[in-house]
């Protein structure tokens, strides 16, 4: 979505007040100039004012202003029923690539807040993309965000990541975010990295989905198998042997080879309490047993899974 030739000058004089720090007035500039173009029914020069100040806002460090000139976007898509194939993802995806990372030694609690005010943003952008049909949007827009995360901080928040990389279609990137974390965990846990995003990648399906994530879930297996793992292929361990026969059990529509497989298996899932967290959710959604998240532990996973989640 290019920006309109008649904005750019409307434009300029925002970012006068951008670059003289004063944020607050710009924010509501980009407000009042984007509501003047939509009273007018100009929505290409509207969107293209939110899409603009969301971006030089998110890139100036002011994530909260950037996130809610985002979320004014999307509302603006939906209400509006923009058509995703008209440019509205690519806007979408755009705030997310200028999502800056925390600036050196900022505080957790300021990081946690900025994550959080972005968090809302992508939960809103992906369940308009999902709404309005855009598939693969929607799992563009989670692999954006995911990678965001990783790459602005790290191991830290690696769980909130695989909630996006799970929804999305690179599982390479899925691959390479998982190896790079283990290489700061103590030795030996590689396998347990691995088998709780399959087993993520799988709880987070829904009926309509069901098919494509267990097939993004079993390339994710793949591209873990394909890649080193602190200088060495990934280990062949017990637990990455369940994770490929659930996939084949799944496959086949087997409730009673995941049963079996259960009982063989048990020791090595006792390493960890969210795989039978994860696999529970996987049993129910794949072959309706079970039922509820319930509280504890399961309830508090799946919490956390659902975050962003497009059918929520």
């Amino acid at each position: 979505m290019a920006t309109p030739p008649g904005v750019a000058k409307a434009l300029q004089r925002v970012q006068a007040q951008v670059d003289a720090g004063a944020f607050y007035e710009a924010q509501q500039m980009y407000k009042t100039t984007y509501h003047r173009y939509h009273s007018r029914r100009q929505l290409e020069e509207a969107y293209a004012v939110l899409r603009e100040g969301a971006v030089q806002q998110l890139r100036s460090g002011q994530i909260t202003c950037g996130a809610e000139l985002g979320t004014m976007l999307v509302e603006a898509f939906g209400d509006d029923k923009a058509p995703p194939a008209g440019g509205a993802v690519d806007a979408l995806c755009a705030v997310v690539a200028a999502m800056p990372a925390p600036p050196a030694g900022a505080p957790e609690e300021g990081a946690d807040a900025d994550v959080d005010a972005c968090s809302r943003f992508i939960t809103a952008a992906v369940k308009w993309a999902h709404k309005a049909g855009a598939d693969a949007g929607v799992r563009r827009l989670h692999d954006l965000f995911a990678g965001h995360l990783i790459s602005a901080y790290g191991w830290r928040l690696l769980g909130r990541a695989s909630a996006h990389f799970a929804r999305g279609g690179d599982a390479d990137a899925f691959a390479a975010a998982l190896a790079g974390c283990a290489a700061a965990a103590p030795a030996g846990e590689a396998d347990l990295f691995v088998a709780r995003a399959v087993l993520q990648t799988l709880a987070c399906a829904h009926p309509a989905t069901l098919g494509r994530q267990l097939a993004h879930a079993d390339a994710l297996l793949a591209a873990c198998r394909r890649r080193a793992w602190g200088g060495g292929p990934l280990p062949d361990t017990p637990l990455l042997h369940f994770a490929g026969f659930l996939l084949t059990a799944l496959q086949q529509r087997s409730h009673a080879l995941v049963q079996l497989l259960r009982v063989k298996y048990a020791p090595a899932l006792a390493r960890d309490p969210s795989l039978e967290a994860y696999l529970a959710r996987a049993e129910e959604v794949y072959f309706n047993v079970g039922g509820g998240a319930g509280g504890g532990l399961l309830g508090g996973l799946l919490r956390g899974l659902f975050e962003g989640d497009e059918e929520e």
